[in-house]
């Protein structure tokens, strides 16, 4: 019932009480009064007779008027509300008849006392079958009957969760998934029973079946992939290393009979060399990530030795561009974690090597820290040409690379970065990176 609704109804009756408030004043007051003024105006005992029968029929008309406008009101207004709720009935079955799953209400023994038009074609039965005392649980499959019952008896109880998976079973035996969600009929502050929805998840089956047959088959996939990706480099790297083996002894054996260009030519092939074994080695490391084979060995590892060696490692290669390097402690202690120094060593090559490769001129610092949290941190900090703020979410995706194409300046795979994370999330530490293009950037790795 709407608000004006209840507004005008509220009024009426207040009209009416005022009526029969007045008529009970009004009454009362003149049978009170009426015997004791009517002997003022005459003393004939029949004349009195006569008034006082009058008065008698009066009050009985007024009476029987007042009753019949009353009960006449009343049943106007039963009229009204019989039609409301018929008029309500009907909107709800209207409702539930224009709804595609089925909707239903059962009392508390699991009998159908209503149900939607959505159900008869769901389940292939007739309405005269479904009305007539029909069980609920004939529409589910005996196995699963038992913890229907279960569940339905908890659910009124308010003990279980209204959500539920069945197999459900049609008039001609065939079965199809559905989820029901129910919940209790109160009347009367007692529980007599459910009501709900149940809406068959055949598609649903279908498309998540679909997608794990489609996630194995990626699966699948990726470890062939990754299979021959580590196949294909190994094939490689063994005649490269006998290459570079050979070239080394080559360049020694003719050292005093080569000239410049000669000498530059062994250089090349060397630098040649040595990018495609780094390239092969990612290649092999990616590899060993995507098919899940890296085994995390932890140790407690000194993070200072561990830097201070590559930055050794790399002074060659900073000092051909006149780069300056360091590695410094702001720790108070020796800078001791627990974790997998392979793995540590690998990320903090990737990033140094990243930072000289592409620093034209200036500085390499990496420094040791602790953070707010007391956790340790490296900072490593160049002078390069940093990193467009449009393109750092992307430095961490496998073969991306903010220069791309045969004229870029920069040599390099795009596996660096990308290695760097997923063996950061193994160790379960973090990254954060800030760069200004042509100013440098700045890579902090904190170990949790």
């Amino acid at each position: 019932m709407s608000y004006l609704h209840y507004k005008k109804d509220r009024s009426k009756h207040s009209g009416i009480i005022k009526i029969i408030s007045i008529y009970i004043i009004v009454g009362g007051l003149w049978i009170l009064f009426s015997d004791s003024i009517l002997p003022h105006f005459t003393n004939n005992i029949v004349t009195l007779t006569y008034i006082a029968t009058a008065k008698g029929l009066l009050f009985i008309l007024v009476t029987a008027g007042l009753l019949y406008f009353l009960i006449n009101n009343y049943t106007n207004d039963i009229k009204q509300a019989e039609a409301n709720f018929q008029e309500s009935e009907k909107r709800y079955e209207e409702l539930a008849n224009s709804l595609p799953q089925m909707i239903f209400e059962v009392d508390n023994k699991g009998l159908i006392k209503f149900t939607n038009l959505a159900s008869y074609k769901m389940f292939g039965y007739t309405q005269e079958e479904i009305t007539a005392g029909f069980s609920v649980f004939r529409t589910i499959v005996p196995e699963d009957r038992e913890r229907a019952r279960t569940n339905m008896v908890q659910i009124m109880k308010g003990e279980k969760q209204d959500v539920e998976e069945y197999s459900a079973i049609r008039k001609d035996g065939t079965t199809f998934p559905v989820i029901i969600f129910s919940s209790p009929i109160i009347t009367n502050k007692m529980t007599s029973g459910l009501r709900g929805i149940a809406i068959d998840i055949t598609e649903r089956k279908i498309m998540e079946d679909q997608l794990i047959k489609a996630k194995e088959k990626a699966e699948e996939s990726d470890k062939l992939k990754s299979e021959f990706l580590a196949q294909m480099s190994h094939e490689i790297r063994t005649p490269l290393n006998v290459i570079l083996s050979y070239n080394s002894f080559l360049r020694d054996e003719l050292q005093n009979y080569l000239n410049e260009d000669q000498i530059t030519g062994f250089n090349a092939v060397d630098t040649a060399g040595s990018r495609l074994i780094r390239t092969i080695d990612l290649i092999l490391n990616m590899a060993e990530l995507h098919a899940g084979k890296l085994e995390v060995r932890t140790s407690n590892i000194n993070l200072y030795n561990i830097l201070n060696e590559l930055i050794k490692e790399f002074e060659y290669s900073a000092k051909e561009k006149n780069l300056g390097t360091s590695c410094s402690n702001s720790c108070k202690e020796i800078p001791v974690i627990k974790s997998d120094g392979y793995i540590v060593t690998e990320i903090f090559q990737n990033l140094i090597d990243n930072a000289i490769k592409y620093t034209l001129s200036g500085k390499v610092e990496v420094n040791i820290y602790k953070n707010e949290k007391n956790n340790y941190c490296v900072a490593i900090k160049d002078t390069g040409i940093g990193i467009a703020s449009e393109y750092i979410d992307k430095i961490f995706l496998p073969f991306s690379q903010e220069d791309t194409g045969y004229s870029r300046k920069y040599d390099g795979n795009g596996l660096g970065l990308a290695l760097v994370q997923k063996y950061l999330n193994l160790i379960h530490a973090e990254i954060k990176v800030e760069s200004v293009k042509g100013k440098g950037s700045l890579f902090t790795v904190c170990f949790n």
